[in-house]
């Protein structure tokens, strides 16, 4: 199989795969964040927005209950000099492309500096025998798991330090921490729940992305053979024959056709004939020697293969391997009278592609060597090399 369709069927293979880990492989991990990071972009900004306008509505009241001098001008500095700031500059940078990619840890640091904030605000308070609602960190871990955009490691990292602030601002105080058990128990219990469910939406997520390209992506894949189907020959046709006009390579394009065909579905039955359209395919597979190179199945029992920078000395060798793999799978055909084993008649072009040169002339060319070959007793590839200055 050549990269071209393993490609194709990536996405496929990691779902067969499975990513218990949150992770993809390599190429397909950089594609999921892109399209991650795309998605998640306005959600962001969201989450910005409205986690600026909660903090100016909140200010009012958390001043009524702040109401030594010090304590207010601590949150003063912690809340409207530090983190309200720190939320409209990274807001706007969600607006600069260069930025874009840093996303998930600017989120990360932004929710750490509001959760730890409010940890020390809280402590601060509690110096002074002034109590803040703790409710507001467990809104601040549901918003870091659920709003944020931030993925689920992120996620966590950001969150369990957040707990763990709390805790630790308490400790100076071993009698309050005993009182406040349980608001311990429900910041606790919001970092499980909510790693829970941040798992459970990247999975969802990832899991979407993968049926996604699989669904859009079968559409270019034959279902029988596993080969590229007639669309995706069409598109592939076209990109390697621009490619192999600006650089001057060139192409080689062979259209085979299984002979006899009918006679060996009538013969044998369809079960049988597709298991040696299949065995057929994969042997052309095998013929494709570099990432440019593909096979595909054309129509019925017939298949198309492209190899890119091939030079005219090689047709002849090509002809012979494709002969040769046919020729060793060996499948019984009473029927033909050709051979008493399946084989295949071909037509061969081989051209450095010009302004006029189409991918529907290539193929047309060869189709005619295709009918030229089978006039001759079939079992045999006939060959053709355009002229380099055509």
């Amino acid at each position: 199989m050549t990269d071209f369709e393993q490609d194709l069927q990536k996405y496929q293979r990691q779902l067969d795969k499975g990513f218990a880990k949150l992770r993809f492989e390599h190429e397909l991990e950089e594609e999921f964040m892109e399209r991650y990071f795309e998605r998640n972009l306005a959600k962001q900004r969201t989450a910005l927005i409205v986690a600026f306008i909660l903090m100016l509505l909140l200010a009012p009241l958390d001043y009524q209950i702040l109401k030594d001098a010090e304590v207010s001008t601590f949150y003063t500095i912690v809340r409207m000099w530090l983190t309200t700031p720190l939320l409209l500059i990274a807001y706007g940078i969600t607006f600069l492309p260069s930025f874009r990619k840093q996303a998930q840890h600017i989120a990360f640091l932004v929710l750490l500096v509001i959760g730890i904030g409010a940890n020390a605000v809280g402590a601060y308070a509690a110096a002074y025998d002034l109590r803040t609602l703790y409710e507001g960190i467990i809104l601040i871990i549901f918003v870091g798991y659920l709003l944020a955009g931030l993925r689920f490691r992120y996620s966590v990292a950001c969150n369990t330090i957040i707990g763990l602030s709390y805790l630790a601002f308490g400790l100076h105080d071993i009698p309050s921490i005993l009182n406040e058990l349980h608001n311990y128990f429900f910041i606790f219990g919001a970092l499980l729940i909510g790693g829970a469910a941040a798992f459970t939406l990247e999975y969802q997520q990832r899991l979407g992305f993968l049926q996604r390209g699989a669904l859009r992506n079968s559409a270019k894949i034959d279902p029988l053979t596993g080969l590229l189907n007639r669309g995706a020959i069409n598109q592939s046709l076209e990109t390697i024959v621009d490619y192999a006009r600006r650089e001057k390579r060139y192409v080689s394009l062979l259209l085979v056709d299984v002979d006899h065909f009918k006679k060996f579905n009538d013969f044998y039955g369809h079960l049988a004939g597709d298991s040696a359209l299949v065995s057929v395919a994969n042997s052309l597979a095998q013929c494709c020697r570099r990432s440019l190179d593909f096979a595909g199945r054309y129509g019925g029992e017939e298949y198309i293969l492209v190899w890119f920078d091939t030079k005219p000395e090689e047709a002849d060798s090509l002809c012979a391997l494709v002969r040769e793999k046919i020729d060793g799978l060996k499948i019984s055909h009473q029927q033909s009278p050709t051979h008493s084993h399946l084989t295949v008649s071909g037509g061969l072009v081989t051209t450095i592609p010009s302004e006029s040169t189409t991918p529907q002339s290539l193929v047309s060319k060869a189709d005619e060597l295709l009918y030229e070959a089978k006039d001759l007793g079939r079992n045999r590839i006939k060959t053709f090399q355009y002229r380099s200055n055509q």
